[in-house]
């Protein structure tokens, strides 16, 4: 599969979909995780926003006659097929987030977006090192986000945006809040931690082996993929099962 960018279930089927380098997989308990349509395109910034609704970026595969990079796209077949949403050819997003109709977008030209329609766009910031992001539906306003060098910060878009250190964090890769607004994260030795809403008060959770490669906790269930395998907790992260070894 090489890298896997995104992982989520989604609830129309209860079956885990993975973002990856060369296609998005579907995943069915006992069987090994299964190309989708033959389409090979890198899809990168990946979540499952509601059933059968699928937003993704990335590039396309070498045969496809596609904008490149793809901006945003959606599927509503369960990635058989995606269709441009905006910004083809122009945005090439690593990791998108939703509360409720509103939607933040990283993209690697280091500019975090959002919009409300998924069609017209304004710049949140500027020039921003970021691996991901996590909204807060009960607050839209603020956003939390993780750095290539593992900080943990908190963003007011509410009149002038500035990143501001969350004090007493760990230092985390990727980041997701429960469906209770809870923060989870995972350090990059795969290190599992979960906080408060206000991401003040911490808990280390569990381990997973190796490097992580992304992380979803918007079910009862929590996914995890790392360069080791593929994994799923139902006790809220204190334990995980193996779904898929990598070979490693």
């Amino acid at each position: 599969m090489g890298h896997v960018h995104g992982i989520a279930q989604n609830p129309a089927d209860q079956l885990i979909y993975l973002a990856t380098h060369t296609g998005v997989y579907r995943l069915k308990p006992g069987q090994k995780p299964a190309l989708i349509a033959n389409r090979f395109q890198d899809t990168m910034a990946f979540t499952i926003v509601k059933a059968d609704d699928f937003l993704a970026s990335g590039h396309p595969a070498v045969d496809e006659d596609t904008p490149n990079p793809l901006g945003l796209i959606r599927s509503t077949d369960r990635a058989k097929s995606w269709r441009p949403v905006a910004l083809g050819g122009r945005s090439d997003f690593h990791a998108i987030d939703t509360a409720g109709p509103l939607l933040y977008a990283y993209g690697s030209d280091g500019r975090l977006m959002r919009t409300t329609d998924r069609r017209s766009w304004s710049t949140v910031l500027r020039g921003a090192d970021l691996i991901d992001i996590a909204t807060n539906p009960e607050q839209v306003d603020q956003v939390l986000v993780t750095t290539q060098a593992g900080e943990l910060l908190r963003l007011n878009v509410a009149g002038s945006p500035r990143l501001r250190p969350v004090s007493g964090a760990p230092q985390l890769t990727f980041i997701d809040r429960t469906t209770q607004g809870d923060v989870v994260g995972i350090d990059e030795s795969g290190r599992v931690f979960s906080a408060n809403q206000d991401a003040r008060s911490w808990t280390r959770l569990s381990s997973l082996p190796g490097v992580p490669e992304a992380l979803n906790v918007r079910s009862d269930t929590w996914l995890a993929a790392t360069e080791w395998g593929v994994y799923s907790s139902v006790d809220g992260g204190s334990s995980w099962q193996q779904l898929i070894s990598r070979n490693r």
